[in-house]
């Protein structure tokens, strides 16, 4: 988990709050289907990619995007935050082709990049976590011009803007998403959601291009994360978007929930539309059994490391299927188990979520799955060589849905 001075100050201001909440109540959210299907496919690693790095790169960055530019070539982006820049490579041939880099001051300072989307090499919009902003770029590293997040309001001078503003974490797992209009950004309520705010809290961030306008929709749902249910971690909260194929709706793959929502982009209304998409072997998810603030760390990673918790939500729109992520719970945890033990999956759905089944993909020790995304060749995950003492290698393992 990353965390920075602003992600700390919003904690404490939830605490703050939740301080007042009422008593806590639990929920246990049964897989009603468990056990019901029959497994048609599964994923099978069928080639993998190496790039290597420089010696101020190491694997896992923050944010990986695919892009193709004017001539054809499909670039493989991702960021060093260490740096502040964006790394180009060729995806074909794993050449290094350019990086573009930014000042941390200045006029054309981004003192803290997040996340990015390359629009064209005249349109980069990169993600400034220590301002809370969307910050329109150039390939020549200039700042043409900057879109706060926040509704317009100063955090510095008003916190309590951060109470009904979701900070937006940018990963590949949970990335910008582009639209004919503008980007989609979805954020997240960092801790447990204090029922004062549930219907007030609005995660999902429209940004028009033409307007430079952000408008805030898409609440939590009450069934899930209000009735004062405690969720107390951001690995409960965070919330993982994709877009619909037909192009006006967006799902959301929420971690406690065996089904993804599914909702228009445009409309301000919450109404979403549920459909199953769970796990054959996931069991009942339980939120924690004791008030707020009142679980130790170690307690709080132990209920963690016991639950079943869904993840990214990918389309795969070369062979009209989806991947869900979920990471399994362990059943035997001791408190001295770690979360980067918890087993993953990916579950295979068709393009209407019928299930055709789920295949073991390794542990968070050695897959990366927060950096996985879809290309022509399959779906490609981030997998860690624990061999590579030096880090000079981006590791990825590419599948495809196989029939049984």
């Amino acid at each position: 988990m990353r965390f920075t001075y602003l992600k700390i100050f919003f904690i404490i201001i939830t605490m703050m709050i939740s301080l007042s909440s009422c008593d806590v109540k639990t929920v246990e959210i049964q897989n009603e289907k468990k056990g019901q299907f029959n497994a048609t496919m599964k994923i099978e690693e069928i080639s993998s990619k190496k790039i290597m790095l420089d010696s101020n790169t190491a694997p896992k960055p923050q944010y990986i995007q695919m892009y193709t530019d004017s001539t054809g070539i499909r670039n493989i982006t991702f960021l060093n935050t260490y740096t502040n820049s964006i790394y180009f490579y060729n995806y074909d041939t794993l050449e290094f082709i350019k990086d573009i880099k930014y000042d941390k001051q200045g006029p054309d300072g981004i003192g803290l990049p997040y996340g990015y989307h390359i629009k064209n090499m005249d349109s980069i919009y990169v993600y400034n976590y220590m301002h809370l902003e969307l910050i329109l770029t150039n390939s020549k590293s200039r700042i043409l011009s900057k879109i706060p997040l926040t509704g317009g309001e100063d955090f510095r001078k008003s916190p309590n803007v951060l109470l009904y503003y979701p900070q937006f974490l940018p990963e590949t797992s949970t990335p910008f998403l582009e639209t004919p209009n503008g980007l989609l950004l979805t954020a997240q309520y960092i801790r447990a959601i204090p029922d004062s705010l549930i219907s007030k809290i609005k995660f999902l961030e429209r940004f028009n291009y033409k307007t430079n306008e952000v408008n805030f929709s898409k609440t939590y749902p009450i069934s899930l994360y209000g009735n004062n249910y405690n969720w107390d971690d951001e690995m409960f909260t965070k919330v993982f978007p994709e877009l619909h194929p037909d192009g006006d709706k967006i799902i959301f793959s929420f971690p406690i929930s065996h089904d993804i929502y599914v909702t228009d982009i445009q409309s301000n209304n919450v109404k979403y539309i549920k459909k199953y998409a769970g796990s054959n072997y996931a069991g009942t998810i339980k939120s924690i059994n004791k008030e707020k603030k009142k679980t130790t760390r170690e307690k709080l990673i132990n209920h963690i490391v016991k639950q079943d918790l869904y993840a990214t939500l990918k389309y795969d729109k070369y062979r009209k299927v989806y991947y869900r992520f979920i990471r399994k719970a362990i059943s035997n945890a001791t408190i001295h188990t770690q979360i980067k033990e918890k087993p993953l999956s990916v579950i295979i759905m068709d393009e209407n979520f019928n299930y055709l089944g789920e295949t073991d993909i390794g542990t968070s020790e050695d897959c990366y799955w927060q950096n996985s995304f879809v290309t022509k060749e399959g779906l490609n995950i981030e997998y860690l060589d624990h061999d590579d003492l030096d880090e000079v290698g981006l590791n990825l393992k590419i599948f495809l849905p196989k029939k049984i």
